[in-house]
């Protein structure tokens, strides 16, 4: 389990708050969900390693990714998340798989320590 400094989640809220600011509040939560992905392993907290991921698609060999299952615990615009992540090995997040919101912090730290 990796704890990341919650310094490093600022970056992430000013870029919320920017775009509250220029689109408001209702086109802001639209743009955060379609790119929910993102902001949710830029904000994470806390993630843990679960496993290599297989996909079951019969793509081409060439063609296929290694990618890892993570569970993160991130705060987004002022909300605890707990969810799973799809990561290359390049550290991007590739794919969000599930994801739950909570108001309190110790609920969200529950459904993370679930997460597999």
């Amino acid at each position: 389990m990796t704890t990341i400094s919650v310094q490093a989640n600022g970056g992430c809220e000013a870029r919320v708050e920017a775009l509250h600011a220029e689109f408001g509040a209702v086109l802001a939560a639209r743009i955060i969900e379609a790119e929910a992905v993102d902001f949710l392993w830029d904000a994470r907290v806390k993630e843990r390693y679960l496993g290599q991921h297989f996909d079951v698609c019969f793509e081409a060999e060439d063609d296929e990714a290694e990618l890892s299952r993570i569970a993160i615990l991130s705060f987004l615009d002022g909300r605890w998340h707990a969810g799973t992540c799809l990561v290359d090995g390049e550290g991007r997040a590739a794919d969000l798989l599930w994801n739950e919101s909570f108001s309190d912090r110790a609920e969200a730290e529950a459904a993370f320590g679930c997460a597999s």
